[in-house]
């Protein structure tokens, strides 16, 4: 008798693993009312999309603030509250065909004086981050309820792009006047914030009568700031999260504990920011030995497992903006160059210089390694640990520090990362260097709304820029998202860990 029962169960298990047997437990379905959590690495600054210091912060802005433009995970426009754009024959205006029937979460209509009300806050609130992005609009001018043509100084192709970041987040103008906006968001977008914790968490809740349902698969997003790498790994294993941002080298030990993984190398790049007026940056022989000194591929190998593009140019092979005369390694390492250039530039006997590094642990064995290979050329480095809050106020808004190290989270548009980073006027470029040249290129590349002519354009510049060595840029990262088994839409944009949670869903 036990032989046969054995045998029978033997039987059953062969059935069942061959197919032969229904499955007794179906596939989950969707759960509409589930609740998505999410650790990220990085705080929002503040709830006020014109003023908002990090390009990180859009993580936390998405969910509350819909654009006018968006864009779909590779980087390409796609219709948001403007169905549809276009430019005049001569690039001197810009129209917008509005979305109808949409109205902000407190119940005022989004109309095209909504939309000219906002571009003009954009481009003059106090504290605006935005509105050198928005220079080239002279006026907004409302052709019907919903339609709005902005007239341009000059033509601009990286408009649409633009406009599709943190200055076409469109506010509710009834809440202009609010003095809490930076902690009450009121937006168009799919979900409306219920709680926020200040350097904690936020909770979002689904907007009923949103213009794309589709883009609304859980009812409740609950957003966490968790700054340890580990700490966040930890939390998706053990059930806390169902989704987290990781770094590179976690990959394998995310996959090992059966976690779903998405990586992607986009936009985002680690690099050294020179404040080019302050200590030796002045000089392109300095930049340029600083360049030659770094080991990048090493540096990726190392800290990143191999996740990671080794790149000494601001974006990475078969973006359109990439630019192939320079390439990716355009500095091979050569300290016995690098410290000629040094002693053509009167430095023989080397230079110390600050450098901000973020408090982070992550940071910690990056500055070590850039430590050594700099000593390694006669240049001694100062380290200076701090919050990336303060890297904001004290690097970019009061340009203090000689260099910093740091991430850059990219941009929609190509034109955005030049102009911001390496022409004079935009905050991100703490000193206002640049060179006629680098300014020309920007600047032609930015009118031409020609494709063709306006890449070629760009990468011109990025050569420009590479040769000149405006920047120490070491790799373009692997953004990286790990999720449950139950989370279905995992995806990873090309602008990195500035994630959008449109289409994602929870099994039940």
């Amino acid at each position: 008798m036990v032989k046969q029962r054995f045998l029978a169960l033997a039987l059953v298990l062969v059935l069942f693993s061959s197919g032969c047997v229904d499955d007794p437990l179906p596939p989950s379905e969707p759960d509409p009312d589930a609740t998505l959590r999410i650790a990220h690495n990085f705080i929002l600054t503040r709830f006020d999309p014109h003023r908002a210091t990090s390009s990180y912060d859009n993580t936390w802005l998405f969910p509350v603030y819909d654009r006018l433009v968006h864009v779909n995970p590779d980087g390409d426009p796609v219709p948001g509250l403007a169905t549809s754009w276009q430019f005049a024959a001569d690039g001197s205006h810009l129209d917008f065909e509005l979305r109808a029937g949409v109205r902000f979460h407190d119940g005022t209509p989004f109309d095209a004086s909504a939309v000219a009300a906002n571009i003009e806050r954009a481009r003059t609130v106090t504290g605006t981050v935005v509105a050198s992005e928005l220079a080239n609009i002279e006026s907004v001018e409302v052709l019907h309820d919903h339609a709005v043509r902005m007239h341009l100084e000059r033509p601009d192709a990286a408009l649409p792009l633009i406009l599709s970041d943190r200055a076409g987040m469109m506010v509710s103008p009834t809440a202009f006047g609010d003095r809490g906006l930076d902690r009450r968001p009121v937006g168009a977008g799919p979900y409306r914030l219920i709680e926020y914790r200040t350097g904690n968490r936020a909770v979002y809740e689904r907007m009923e009568e949103y213009w794309d349902p589709d883009a609304q698969g859980v009812r409740r997003i609950e957003l966490r700031y968790m700054p340890d790498e580990i700490t966040r790994l930890n939390a998706l294993r053990s059930g806390q999260v169902d989704m987290a941002t990781l770094l590179a080298l976690q990959v394998d030990e995310a996959r090992m504990w059966g976690l779903q993984v998405a990586t992607r190398v986009g936009l985002e790049f680690t690099w050294i920011q020179l404040n080019r007026a302050r200590s030796e940056f002045g000089d392109q022989r300095v930049r340029q030995a600083l360049n030659l000194a770094v080991r990048r591929e090493a540096l990726v190998n190392a800290l990143g497992m191999g996740y990671g593009q080794p790149n000494s140019q601001p974006f990475p092979p078969d973006y359109p903006a990439f630019d192939p005369e320079t390439g990716t390694d355009f500095y091979a390492h050569d300290p016995e160059r690098a410290r000629a250039l040094l002693a053509e530039a009167g430095l023989q006997d080397g230079f110390t210089f600050e450098l901000i590094v973020p408090a982070a642990p992550v940071w910690g064995p990056l500055y070590e390694a850039l430590e050594s290979q700099f000593r390694a050329i006669g240049v001694t480095t100062r380290p200076n640990i701090m919050e990336g809050t303060q890297i904001s106020e004290r690097f970019y808004a009061r340009a203090e520090g000689d260099a910093a190290l740091v991430s850059w989270g990219g941009r929609p548009d190509p034109s955005q990362t030049i102009d911001l980073l390496f022409t004079p006027g935009g905050l991100p470029n703490p000193g206002d260097h640049s060179t006629p040249e680098v300014e020309r290129l920007a600047a032609a590349a930015r009118a031409e709304i020609d494709p063709e002519r306006r890449q070629a354009l760009l990468q011109q510049a990025v050569g420009e820029i590479t040769r000149e060595g405006l920047a120490v840029i070491l790799w373009h990262s692997s953004a990286t998202f790990a999720a449950s088994d139950r989370v279905v839409g995992l995806d990873v944009w090309s602008s990195g860990n500035k994630a959008e949670f449109r289409n994602i869903r929870m099994l039940r």
